[in-house]
């Protein structure tokens, strides 16, 4: 298809995969695989259904179509902040600086820090 409208990507229905995602960006396809491998896509969400990834045709109406689409995809699609009762649990978390939104204090406070190899 060479031309991509805001009804065809939502005739495609719920979600739709990685080639027809591509083909809307005009990119090739394996740009778009290689990114979500390397969890560097933020265009939109990725859903991993087993060896399956489905793009939600939602978010690339929003991201294309809407003012300020391409700011609501990303803030869903950044990662959380760990909250009070995650910080002794998570290897990536060490106590640094208190966390305005969970509401810790000094010394149960959290940052994350990457995975040596990751």
């Amino acid at each position: 298809m060479s031309t991509w409208t805001r009804e065809t990507i939502e005739a495609l229905g719920p979600t739709t995969d990685v080639p027809t995602t591509a083909a809307i960006f005009e990119v090739n396809k394996e740009t778009v695989y290689d990114q979500i491998r390397r969890n560097e896509w933020t265009a939109t969400r990725v859903l991993r259904l087993g060896r399956k990834i489905r793009i939600p045709t939602l978010d690339l109406v929003r991201l294309l179509y809407t003012p300020d689409g391409v700011a609501e995809v990303a803030q869903r699609s950044a990662p959380a902040v760990p909250s009070q009762c995650q910080h002794a649990d998570s290897p990536q978390v060490t106590a640094r600086e208190p966390q305005s939104q969970c509401g810790c204090r000094v010394e149960g406070s959290a940052v994350i820090r990457p995975l040596r190899g990751a």
